[in-house]
């Protein structure tokens, strides 16, 4: 069997030294165990603490060859330089207060960027590819998929374009790209993506990860900040089409990576509805299509009801997006399916004057 040809990253620590309510450190690495038994690519981070078991239990598995670890101090972290300032800015103000989080957590989800740029400049297995992993990801299945197998992310990570790949958790206001919203934007923690796993290029990779550094250490002197997710709400605009998304939930990152499979109410009520809702119909548009491609190609479990719905979001996306003509052949397609299809002919009809008289516009 061949290793996808992908690098992944990943870090464990004990934060329990710092923080009494972290997660302990036998915990810590018990969560590791069905990360460390998949035959991948892999580079570890780790502390003094951390890195004995891992060795051993990642050797034991007899994938050694596979792995390039990297024992490195949670004082040596290049984000470490922020941790006082993270830390006086929360006496100031932490609206996103959790007894399990402290300042050092902060740190370490913030370090991703800087520990994968530097597993692409090691680069020990001379991928074309890398990605960043959570490592607490559980011992038995792994808590970012449904059903997980143990072909399940080797099939993601065999299945990868060259962009930079994420799942779309959320849809945000993008005012908050503003500083001036800045405050009003960390007054709670603000769903954006899932950062449990992202993949890339190098090329691409270096681009983006150097500007989510940029933003992170921004963001800490503003006096802000919750995690690394929420500082990719410049980077899905500034990187548009150098980003390939999949969207969903946090327990479908696995499932939905290569192709939208689960959680299609999800991506309806929370992700394209709230494109339209803001009027971000290129996003919408873009969402749209790559979700009924897998419901008309006869790949997933149809909901009739979800499925309508989504086809009026794609309708009402590509007339501002695209234009009359191209809205027009969504409009022939739905009708069509009406004509053939009498579980659509009921979704239509249960609001049929809405929909016929948003239909008119494409025929003005």
């Amino acid at each position: 069997m061949k290793i996808p040809d992908c690098t992944l990253t990943t870090c464990c620590y004990n934060l329990s030294s710092f923080h009494s309510k972290a997660r302990p450190l036998n915990e810590s690495i018990n969560n590791t165990k069905e990360l460390l038994n998949t035959p991948c690519y892999l580079v570890i981070y780790a502390d003094k603490d951390c890195m004995p078991s891992i060795k051993e239990f990642r050797n034991a598995a007899g994938y050694e060859n596979l792995t390039y670890y990297v024992e490195m101090e949670f004082n040596e972290l290049p984000k470490y330089i922020l941790l006082d300032m993270v830390k006086q800015n929360r006496e100031i103000s932490w609206p996103t207060r959790d007894e399990r989080t402290c300042a050092e957590a902060h740190i370490l989800n913030c370090s991703k960027f800087d520990l994968t740029l530097k597993t692409m400049e090691l680069n020990p297995f001379n991928t074309s590819k890398f990605g960043w992993i959570d490592s607490s990801l559980g011992s038995d299945k792994l808590r970012i998929c449904q059903n997980y197998e143990n072909n399940s992310l080797l099939y993601a990570l065999n299945n990868l374009t060259d962009k930079f790949q994420i799942q779309i958790l959320n849809v945000n206001d993008k005012k908050y790209k503003n500083k001036e919203f800045k405050k009003e934007y960390y007054d709670r923690y603000r769903y954006v993506v899932c950062g449990g796993l992202f993949t890339t290029s190098k090329n691409i990779g270096i681009k983006i990860f150097n500007r989510c550094n940029e933003l992170i250490e921004q963001t800490v002197e503003m006096g802000f900040g919750h995690g690394e997710e929420m500082v990719f709400l410049e980077i899905l605009d500034e990187f548009y089409d150098d980003i390939q998304k999949s969207y969903g939930d946090y327990h479908f990152i696995i499932n939905n990576f290569v192709r939208p499979t689960y959680g299609f109410d999800y991506i309806n009520n929370f992700i394209i509805k709230g494109y339209l809702n803001l009027s971000y119909h290129k996003e919408c548009y873009d969402c749209c299509k790559v979700v009924l491609n897998e419901i008309e190609s006869f790949h997933v479990k149809i909901n009739y009801d979800v499925y309508f719905s989504i086809l009026f979001s794609y309708y009402i996306s590509t007339f501002y997006h695209k234009g009359k003509e191209e809205a027009k052949t969504i409009v022939n397609h739905i009708t069509k399916l009406i004509e053939l299809n009498p579980n659509i002919k009921r979704e239509f009809e249960k609001n049929e004057n809405f929909f016929k008289n948003n239909f008119k516009m494409s025929f003005d």
